[in-house]
């Protein structure tokens, strides 16, 4: 049977993969992945503490599928920036992409 601890504990290896994914690298297609998967971790937490608190509740099952959603609108409307962003200057990097400084 899987426990809270295992849950909770590949759900924190996911948080630091997507951690240093969002931070450590440069490609801005590998920053929107680390942060996909920070949200994935977070509600992987959401969905193990509703499941093993309130195993009869459907309110927090609900709940992950406006996460979801959310998540899927927002990598939509990111690789459509960074699509955008490529047309106009051939590159993905963070640090070549400078056209939107004020």
């Amino acid at each position: 049977m899987i426990t809270l601890p295992i849950v909770l504990g590949f759900a924190a290896v996911l948080f630091a993969i997507g951690l240093y994914g969002a931070l450590g690298q440069t490609n801005a297609i590998m920053v929107m992945m680390g942060v996909e998967l920070m949200l994935g971790a977070a509600m992987l937490n959401v969905v193990a503490f509703l499941r093993f608190s309130f195993p009869a509740a459907t309110s927090g099952a609900f709940f992950v599928l406006v996460l979801m959603t959310l998540m899927a609108v927002e990598a939509a409307i990111g690789f459509g920036l960074v699509i955008s962003a490529f047309r106009t200057s051939r590159t993905a990097e963070i640090d070549d992409l400078d056209e939107l400084e004020g």
